[in-house]
């Protein structure tokens, strides 16, 4: 009976294993993405803005682990239909294993980027960013809110008062989507 506990233990020690190496893995790919010349294929972030037919708009939602889960949850589920990224400063606690659970709850189109949140000047969350052109651009042409709202809602906002009024195709393609 121990021994079977042992051995289960040891199997889940080994995927959390995996998984802190994958995170860290994706960690420093996303760094070097921003700093050094990866084509898109490689590039997880890059993959974010690559040309695609209809030329849509990047939106990137900037979120904290100190939201409440089901907020997250529910952005990153809309994310996933448009093509965005929900971005996230930091560890959960410092701690790799108990980042690598929610994220791995939160499923694909999650960046763990702090130079984001510098880069746009993040201080506050929810903070929606939806830009043109690419990511690893110094300064593209980007609408910006900030509140506790829905993709939706932060869509039509920027549709109606903002700048980048292709932000309209994302807004169609999250009301197709009846996943």
């Amino acid at each position: 009976m121990e021994k079977e506990k042992l051995l289960l233990n040891v199997d889940i020690v080994k995927k959390f294993k995996c998984l802190i190496v994958y995170l860290s893995l994706n960690i420093t790919a996303q760094a070097l993405c921003q700093k050094e010349n990866f084509t898109q294929q490689t590039c997880p972030v890059q993959k974010l803005s690559a040309p695609q037919e209809e030329k849509l708009p990047t939106v990137l939602v900037f979120a904290s682990f100190s939201m409440p889960q089901a907020t997250i949850k529910h952005l990153a589920m809309d994310l996933k239909k448009v093509g965005g990224a929900l971005v996230i400063r930091g560890l959960i606690n410092n701690s790799f294993k108990k980042t690598a659970m929610a994220l791995q709850k939160l499923g694909e189109g999650v960046l763990l980027d702090p130079t984001l949140f510098e880069k746009y000047n993040v201080t506050s969350v929810p903070t929606f960013i939806i830009f043109e052109g690419d990511l690893k651009d110094e300064h593209p042409p980007y609408d910006r809110l900030t509140g506790n709202v829905s993709l939706r809602f932060a869509l039509e906002r920027v549709t109606q008062e903002g700048e980048i009024k292709s932000a309209a195709l994302l807004l169609e393609k999250l009301k197709g989507s009846k996943t």
